[in-house]
């Protein structure tokens, strides 16, 4: 018994030191860049004149900088100068300007900021987050929650007031969220849009496209129809959705070809984008990034400082595909910047670069895919199926959520091995491509440390599990 745990936490051990200089995620301010590797660590980059890299300081940098020495950070998001942040075990993190309250600490006003992560009450069943000058988070029951300032109705709460700790939006229950810009749009968990804030040039697709009229409560959206999936919504002033049907949809500003139809006339209703059913993220700010379920990469929109990496600062105003010999499997569009992250893990960025938001180590502006540092070094048999392992919360309580992408079609055999080496748990799971999730009860797990092994015929990726 003994030996077969030596041999589980040294595998343990040495795939997450394999992993170590890889990237999993990434998140983009007007400004700055955040980072997480696969060993958990954090990063940040760029612009800092508020704290919002979180290191401590307000000095700007322009290479990716360890933000404090935890390992355990989960997920990412950033605004123009803030910082959102979950780690493994559930809990939120905010750090930057608190100007309009947008921490959630309690705190507001000119000059009060974080200048480090800072733990935002003492929950730990957060799942989801996004900032957008205002912050919003779903909880693991599904309750969406959102403060900071709310003069335009934003916050979804019924009226204009602030709230400078988290603050619950309704009863229903919301799978994702996503604001920007005296906006919000959100998914139910029965598929439906709902959106709230100001429907500006028509991003909102409710009423007429005005920003004298403020919807204070969520209001349904997208044609009313239980299909939607995935959303994003720019500062100003058009958002992009994909339906379950894997179709490409916006609204709002056609400004520099951002709506992607090859119109510059802005659409106050959802609007089709080409004819394909293949689509699987999509980020939009003036510009705009998506990735299909191949992992090709394709951008559009403004493009005056090189955003969308083609070689110019010619605008776009269709999909066009970037870079067709790498995988993709995220990407971010800021104001002015891009960055992405391909299958191996490896960063790059590209854009407008006057605070060292690219991470090169420079100032200066790149018109076309640039390389951060190394590449990663996960281009092996070893990792090329499984891959993004991550269990949450982590400590869990009651339910844990394994979360990994497969890069195709495959069985898999889900092994948990106590403290004592002990199985306590075999299954086999025939699981699609992309992105899956796996849920464990734990509720008559005993306190302690557990591992959990993803296993296919050729590899494995172990991860380990707390129980409370």
């Amino acid at each position: 018994m003994k030996q077969k745990t030596m041999t589980f936490l040294l595998f343990f051990i040495l795939s997450q030191h394999l992993f170590a200089q890889c990237w999993k995620e990434v998140a983009t301010g007007t400004y700055h860049t955040l980072a997480i590797k696969t060993d958990g660590t954090l990063w940040a980059w760029g612009l800092n004149n508020f704290g919002q890299l979180g290191d401590g300081t307000t000095i700007n940098k322009n290479v990716p900088t360890q933000i404090g020495t935890d390992i355990n950070w989960l997920a990412i998001n950033a605004e123009t100068d803030n910082s959102i942040a979950l780690k493994t075990d559930g809990s939120l993190w905010t750090w930057g300007n608190n100007s309009s309250g947008q921490l959630g600490d309690g705190n507001h006003g000119i000059g009060v900021n974080n200048t480090i992560p800072t733990h935002i009450g003492n929950d730990t069943d957060w799942v989801k987050i996004s900032t957008g000058g205002r912050t919003y988070a779903i909880k693991n029951n599904g309750t969406l929650w959102g403060w900071g300032d709310n003069n335009e109705g934003h916050l979804g709460v019924g009226n204009t007031n602030p709230y400078y700790t988290p603050t619950q939006i309704g009863s229903d229950t919301w799978i994702e969220i996503n604001g920007g810009g005296g906006k919000t749009l959100a998914i139910k968990t029965n598929n439906t849009l709902w959106g709230w804030g100001m429907n500006k040039q028509g991003s909102l697709a409710i009423g007429p496209p005005s920003e004298s009229i403020i919807i204070t409560s969520p209001t349904q959206t997208g044609n009313n129809t239980a299909d939607w999936a995935k959303i994003s919504v720019g500062s100003c002033c058009s958002s992009k959705m994909i339906k379950t049907d894997g179709s490409l949809w916006a609204m709002g500003s056609a400004s520099y070809g951002n709506i992607g139809t090859g119109s510059l006339v802005n659409v106050n209703t959802p609007t089709r984008v080409g004819n394909d059913n293949n689509w699987k993220t999509v980020t939009t700010e003036n510009h705009t990034c998506a990735i299909k379920i191949d992992n090709s990469l394709y951008v559009w929109g403004n493009n005056f400082q090189g955003q969308l990496g083609v070689g110019n600062t010619t605008n776009i105003n269709t999909p066009f595909q970037l870079n067709s010999n790498v995988t993709w499997i995220k990407s971010i569009s800021s104001l002015t910047h891009t960055v992405a992250i391909d299958s191996n893990g490896t960063l790059y960025s590209w854009g407008w670069n006057n605070y060292g938001q690219l991470g090169d180590g420079s100032t200066i502006d790149k018109n076309t895919i640039t390389q951060i540092g190394q590449s990663c070094p996960l281009g092996t048999t070893s990792f090329k199926v499984l891959q993004n392992v991550q269990v949450y919360p982590n400590p869990s309580n009651n339910v844990a959520t394994i979360s990994y992408k497969l890069s195709d079609s495959i069985s898999i055999e889900v092994v948990i091995v106590n403290s004592l080496g002990q199985i306590i748990m075999n299954d086999i799971i025939t699981a699609q491509k992309e992105n899956k999730e796996y849920q464990i009860n734990t509720t008559n797990y005993s306190s302690g440390i557990y591992l959990i092994t993803l296993k296919t015929a050729t590899e494995s990726v172990t991860v380990k599990l707390i129980k409370n």
